[in-house]
């Protein structure tokens, strides 16, 4: 299928033999620092009608302003330049909670999920009003009682690696690193297990989004279940659509 110059983004390209509509299809957008990645995803099946594709600011603004109203659905997911739990009934303005872990910014949102936590966080610059804050919604994911088990996750997009240790239906620890190397992020998993004396023989590293097969390289001689099924080319963005 041929986009040309029409409702579809710029550079998208299917996968072989596909075939939608914009009226069937899901955008999903996730933004960070220097633009975004897009993928799209047919709104009946939730499968990818293509590979996921970095996208500039300015092409997600233009192709926006006439094409938004077009899809089925439009989510927007944003990459928190700085991001920190805290109990929802903490009613204190974010400044006052966020201004000392963050003291080089200046604007706070607050997003609240389930289990009475809120996070307080800072969109990178050029992130558009009301993408979601991605450390939110996958802590909503993990905490679900679908999710059922005790288990490090991780979801990797880019550079941006988010861990957290969930433990009897709880959050103990949910912290986002940006890894140069394999081994800085088999360091920052095994770092988690330690730092929250959790045993890698019991409690299994599930892993979603952009594959990192040197990391699990590493990790396989000391976490018994490293689950990587769910890591694939365009899972970064597919888990994060919202279940309905």
């Amino acid at each position: 299928m041929e986009t040309g110059n029409n409702i579809w983004p710029p550079h998208w390209v299917f996968f072989p033999q596909t075939e939608s509509s914009p009226e069937d299809s899901v955008v999903l957008l996730g933004y960070g620092s220097d633009g975004a990645m897009l993928l799209l995803i047919n709104a009946t099946t939730k499968r990818p009608l293509g590979p996921s594709l970095p996208i500039s600011f300015d092409e997600v603004s233009q192709w926006e302003a006439h094409a938004k109203g077009a899809f089925a659905e439009w989510h927007q997911f944003g990459q928190e330049a700085f991001a920190a739990w805290f109990p929802k009934d903490w009613t204190q303005e974010p400044a006052v909670l966020a201004k000392p872990l963050d003291p080089t910014g200046d604007a706070w949102e607050s997003y609240s999920i389930e289990k009475g936590m809120r996070l307080l966080y800072r969109m990178p610059k050029h992130c558009p009003e009301g993408a979601i804050p991605m450390m939110a919604i996958n802590a909503q994911r993990w905490l679900s009682p679908l999710a059922k088990r005790d288990a490090v996750r991780v979801h990797r997009m880019g550079n941006r690696l988010e861990i957290a240790a969930i433990q009897k239906g709880r959050l103990i620890v949910h912290n986002l690193f940006t890894p140069q190397t394999a081994q800085d992020a088999a360091y920052a998993c095994m770092l988690l297990y330690d730092q929250c004396s959790l045993s890698a023989t019991h409690i299994p590293l599930i892993w979603e989004g952009d594959a990192d097969e040197s990391c699990w390289e590493i990790l396989r001689p000391f976490i018994q279940t490293l689950d990587s099924t769910a890591s694939h080319p365009w899972s970064a963005l597919t888990v994060l659509y919202p279940s309905h």
